[in-house]
């Protein structure tokens, strides 16, 4: 799945492509479509008809983030409203003259919403996977998990608020691990983020976070701050999915020191694997406490 700094790579890309231009139109897969008839509502999170009438004629004023959902301003008359995505495990956004213009054949086949601007150019989401949502809303607040979330890593209080919300009393008993993978601690942090972190901060995944220290806890903050700045210089992780908005993969998994490692890359000892919160958490007894 796409965590905070491939979402952040992609907005970036977006805001440079498609700020400012206009929807002309928007047409959806077999896929979207059948998922609809059957009341699934697949991809849309909405009746596609009223998804139509909102984006189209609209014009894209400014591409956000919040955790790891990008959102798109738009200006239509009338008024000014938000469109909401979620990439899901594998979804990915192209920009380029026609769906046909997209270099990776499996996503240009799994395709499944394309809008096409006026420029003559098409923004298309394609989702191998199908677990992707996006969905249109007039306020922010109107969006459930924003109001939940916690404040960006680069926001001045996230140090403060991340040691208040990791020690909250639902949370003390829980591993570590899944305490950071919850956004309404720190927002963007996922699987293989949450073991590189824990790894350059030296602290056991399966620690329970009410037995983390304050100097600990400060020192795992920088470290997913840390972690998350160099995967977006480094365009992001791809494992196996992951693409840019041209299509470009990322260099992110040719730095992990832990995620998917069979030895330490700092004492060489053999990595640990366990399942945390539903994923496969790696680490090292000898490096982590």
């Amino acid at each position: 799945m796409p965590e905070l700094p491939e979402v952040e790579l992609v907005r970036r890309s977006l805001e440079k492509e498609v700020e400012g231009a206009a929807i002309e139109a928007v047409a959806f897969s077999d896929f979207v479509k059948k998922g609809h008839a059957t009341s699934r509502k697949t991809i849309v999170k909405q009746e596609l008809d009223a998804f139509s009438r909102n984006v189209e004629g609209a014009t894209i004023s400014k591409v956000g983030r919040r955790g790891k959902y990008l959102y798109f301003i738009m200006e239509k008359t009338g008024g000014i409203f938000h469109m909401i995505s979620h990439l899901g495990m594998s979804g990915a956004f192209f920009v380029t003259d026609s769906i046909d213009g997209i270099t990776d054949s499996n996503y240009r086949k799994h395709w499944q919403v394309a809008f096409r601007l006026q420029d003559g150019r098409t923004l298309s989401y394609c989702d191998i996977r199908r677990f992707g949502e996006m969905l249109t809303i007039g306020r922010m607040a109107d969006f459930p998990p924003f109001n939940r979330m916690a404040v960006e890593y680069t926001h001045p209080d996230s140090l403060p608020d991340f040691i208040d919300r990791v020690r909250a009393p639902a949370n003390r008993k829980k591993a570590i691990k899944a305490v950071i993978m919850d956004s309404t601690v720190i927002p963007g942090v996922g699987n293989i983020y949450a073991s590189e972190a824990l790894f350059a901060s030296g602290i056991l995944p399966t620690r329970k976070a009410g037995n983390v220290s304050a100097k600990r806890l400060m020192a795992l903050h920088k470290a997913i701050a840390e972690v998350f700045d160099l995967s977006i210089e480094s365009g992001g992780s791809t494992i196996s999915d992951y693409r840019g908005v041209s299509g470009e993969k990322g260099s992110m998994q040719d730095r992990f020191h832990i995620y998917q490692k069979k030895s330490c890359s700092s004492c060489g000892g053999p990595v640990k694997t366990k399942t945390i919160a539903t994923r496969n958490t790696f680490y090292c007894t000898k490096c982590q406490r």
